[in-house]
């Protein structure tokens, strides 16, 4: 669980991140110059609008319906222009800045540099010889005490430093004196906002040295020490738009009083507790005949890099980067911001399954509070419908009207989505309280006004939604692209598990309103899947051609993954999704190649429960989209343009919920063991998983044997299955239960 480098980052992507759900760092462990790039969860720019919706929208919308359901395409497209959402300052989220330490040695020769980043204690260490001086630096930031620390030891002699802190915008300020720093920093740029609105943050540095201290016009000079140790914090105006600016130094130097008071030691020993208790939770082990793959590590680091990024006490869940910024993401079109068509989603999916579910605690309050009362607008303004619904971007106050580009609206099913976490954590926790007071209004609310949008198609005599679009792929008719139609395979799916849903909560809390009715009736009368006439699973209610077959989006498949509407059981629709994949690879240089998009081909082929083809996806995110630093990166496509390659999060906790489906499927009332295990992974043991029903689950395997261990959180039955082998096992509420499977597995 470390990831170990012999030499210092020359860029972002081969530096070592660090994080508590407030603050990123990219650590560089520069030797004569070290760089920490500095980010912060709520600095954004732009700002709330008060109307995000244009005069007319909903008129608009069923005008666009008549116009789709006519097959009038080219006049739907005309017709958006008058339903697409303002953007006005939508905002990005924006590097803060860049820490940086010049250092002068007695001796200038390097020898035995190591650089390390350890998973299990959130800590960088960097270490190296100059002449008879060992060096040895430790970098972390610290949940429990708020802080980014920077500690810097020489073993004999004396070195001097300069500390500076640089932003890349010309306007900010910093100030200097005896002991400290102070940066004051606006988030603001032109292409995402109209560059006057966005976060105002501080951030303060604390110095602590055994050597002399002296400052320049904007830096910090430290002689003849032997010891120097950097505490850093930041706060900004989110929560308090226009906040003073002495309130907030006022709020900055009352914690960086505080923290001075707490000894390094005790600093240190208080954030490695922390994350080892978490970190703790799930260990993997695998002999692998691949020994060039290190996939127990790559799954780890996504678990580490989901914790860094989404603690108990962030203020917004994590975005396009978790809680870093590469400085790319937010120069391009499409924002560092929270998409509702993918990412946000799948930066989430490790959370219950890989034991980290704590860190679903700030998406949770950002739906509630921030994403639901903007619906609720969006539903009332733009269809003029009751209930909520989100489309298929969202920022840091909620943004939840249409996108602003009519290729890309309507699409109202991005809340759907979205709230599909909270309903997962009921299912592995099966907490009613919860499931009560949070997440039932959530679902509630939503289902109303899918239920007053869906229609009835003349032509099938299914019930349809749309017009919306299949994210974010396109359609071609008599050589013109188009998006939007009605009866769109990916609307439909989201509907109908958010149905499914509904019904099932209101089963589990004994309520039956006459909604339920209602949704019960219409659940047997939505379109169902449809086979193309060339045998894959159709995109659209029609037999078009996509624009772009390799499309990155793959979205009429989620009722493989992230639901569970298709199984390898049913044969024929099985056979249909695979038609897809295969095609979407075929010629591979055609494919639109990113992290997310290559993890969600392992997840449908675990699923599938066809591990060979699971595995070898798995090795080519390894092998095509692993950065220097192991971070998974969105190279630009044809589809989304950038000027470098984009670090997501996502292609991390992807590939760390692609292997836990790979070990454990728990869907369909079945504990499912190893369901794709690749021949290649001969032996191995993962400890700590979840399954839904509140099992914590554990797994060993040989050759012919595999050894379950289990333990639920309650008195209960659960049926488990490895190979076509099946047992119902009866759990005592915290006991242990060891059960063993041989041969035909």
């Amino acid at each position: 669980m470390q990831i170990y480098k012999n030499a210092p980052a020359s860029r972002w992507g081969e530096a070592l991140p660090i994080g508590n759900g407030h603050i990123g760092g990219m650590v560089y462990g520069g030797v004569h110059t070290d760089i920490i790039s500095l980010s912060e969860e709520t600095f954004f720019s732009g700002n709330k609008s008060e109307d995000n919706n244009q005069p007319g929208a909903q008129q608009a919308f069923y005008q666009m319906r008549r116009e789709t359901a006519a097959a009038d395409y080219a006049a739907a497209l005309h017709t958006a222009e008058r339903f697409i959402g303002i953007r006005n300052n939508y905002g990005s989220n924006l590097p803060v800045g860049q820490l940086q330490l010049t250092f002068r040695y007695e001796m200038e020769k390097v020898m035995e540099y190591k650089r390390s980043l350890d998973l299990r204690s959130g800590l960088v260490q960097v270490g190296f010889r100059v002449g008879q001086q060992e060096v040895d630096r430790q970098i972390f930031v610290s949940s429990v005490h708020k802080c980014l620390i920077y500690k810097t030891t020489v073993s004999t002699g004396n070195f001097k430093a300069a500390l500076q802190f640089i932003s890349p915008r010309t306007a900010d300020r910093i100030d200097v004196w005896d002991d400290g720093m102070e940066f004051y920093c606006q988030a603001r740029e032109n292409l995402h906002s109209d560059g006057t609105n966005g976060i105002t943050l501080y951030g303060g540095v604390q110095v602590q040295t055994d050597g002399a201290i002296r400052w320049g016009k904007r830096e910090l000079l430290i002689e003849d020490a032997s010891e120097l140790c950097i505490y850093l914090q930041m706060v900004t105006d989110f929560e308090a738009a226009g906040m003073r600016k002495n309130e907030l130094l006022s709020k900055l130097r009352e914690g960086q009083q505080k923290l001075l008071q707490v000894p390094f030691e005790q600093i240190r020993t208080n954030h490695i507790a922390d994350i080892r208790a978490k970190m703790d939770r799930v260990q993997l082990w695998i002999d692998s005949a691949d020994t060039g793959y290190d996939f127990p590590l790559m799954f780890q680091y996504g678990r580490y890099l989901l914790l860094c990024s989404s603690r108990e006490d962030s203020r917004l869940p994590a975005h396009l980067q978790g809680v870093w910024n590469d400085n790319v993401a937010c120069q391009i079109g499409w924002s560092c911001d929270m998409h509702l068509d993918i990412n946000t989603q799948m930066n989430y999916w490790p959370a219950e399954v890989c034991n980290l579910p704590e860190v679903n605690d700030v998406l949770f309050r950002w739906i509630k509070e921030t994403l639901v009362p903007e619906g609720q607008k969006n539903a009332r303004v733009n269809y003029g419908l009751d209930g909520w619904a989100a489309e298929l971007v969202a920022n840091q106050y909620g943004y939840a009207a249409p996108y602003w580009a009519a290729p890309l609206s309507p699409c109202p099913t991005g809340g759907v989505w979205i709230l599909t976490h909270m309903w997962e954590h009921f299912l592995f926790t099966e907490d009613l309280d919860y499931l009560k007071q949070e997440a039932f209004p959530i679902i509630e609310e939503a289902v109303i006004f899918f239920t007053g949008y869906v229609f009835e198609d003349p032509q099938s005599d299914y019930l349809i939604g749309g017009p919306s679009i299949s994210p974010e792929n396109s359609f071609m008719i008599g050589g013109c692209r188009y998006w939007m139609s009605t009866g769109c395979t990916y609307e439909m799916l989201m509907i109908r598990q958010l149905y499914d849903i509904y019904l099932a909560a209101c089963e589990a809390i004994a309520y039956q309103p006459e909604l339920y009715k209602v949704v019960k009736d219409q659940l047997t009368r939505l379109l169902p899947y449809g086979i193309a006439e060339d045998g894959t699973l159709k995109e659209w209610n029609h037999e078009y051609q996509a624009a772009d077959p390799q499309h990155r989006h793959t979205s009429h498949l989620l009722g493989i993954y992230p639901f569970h509407q298709i199984t390898a059981e049913d044969k024929e629709l099985a056979a249909a999704a695979i038609k897809v994949i295969e095609g979407k690879l075929r010629p591979l240089q055609n494919w639109e190649d990113t992290g997310w998009a290559r993890a969600l081909l392992v997840l449908y082929e675990a699923r599938l429960r066809r591990p060979d083809q699971a595995y070898r996806h798995l090795k080519s995110m390894y092998d095509t989209l692993r950065d220097a630093n192991d971070m998974i990166i969105h190279p630009p496509t044809r589809g989304a343009d950038a000027f470098d390659n984009v670090y997501e999060l996502d292609g991390n906790t992807g590939l760390t919920a692609a292997v836990a489906e790979m070990l454990l499927q728990s869907h369909n009332g079945i504990i499912r063991i190893l369901p794709g295990l690749p021949g290649e992974w001969k032996s191995g043991s993962i400890s700590g998983l979840k399954a839904r029903g509140g099992v914590e689950v554990s797994i060993t395997w040989m050759e012919t044997l595999i050894r379950v261990t289990l333990v639920s959180e309650r008195t209960s039955d659960c049926t488990v299955m490895a190979g076509n082998n099946i047992r119902i096992i009866h759990l005592e509420k915290g006991k242990q239960k060891s059960i063993d499977f041989y041969d035909n597995v």
